[in-house]
């Protein structure tokens, strides 16, 4: 229970200066450029959306992914770019809207 505590009690890194003095374009191509081919074609179903002055790297899915393998993809590619760019980066999953057709079609709209 103790070890518990401590990690609770953890700071949470914050991007360096090198990272928040950069534009919005070039954080995001720094990424990008950074990513590269270098996850292979898991890499490829990425599309970078977003890269924020606070560490949040935002980014979308070409094609749909496996719960199951999901998060372990997206925990990777979190780990490589604290490792490649900054500890301080955390990547977040674009949310989707509604998909539901029957709901579309009836005109109902779920505010998330």
């Amino acid at each position: 229970m103790a070890g518990t505590i401590q990690y609770a009690n953890a700071d949470t890194p914050v991007p360096g200066h090198a990272w928040s003095r950069l534009r919005d374009d070039e954080r995001l191509e720094l990424v990008k450029s950074t990513v590269g081919g270098k996850l292979g074609a898991a890499g490829d179903n990425f599309v970078f959306v977003e890269a924020k002055t606070d560490g949040q790297v935002i980014l979308a899915l070409r094609e749909p992914v496996p719960a199951d393998k999901r998060g372990t993809l997206l925990l990777d590619l979190e780990a490589f770019l604290k490792e490649s760019i900054d500890p301080g980066l955390a990547v977040w999953l674009e949310p989707l809207g509604d998909r539901n057709s029957l709901r579309n079609l009836r005109g109902i709209e779920v505010k998330a």
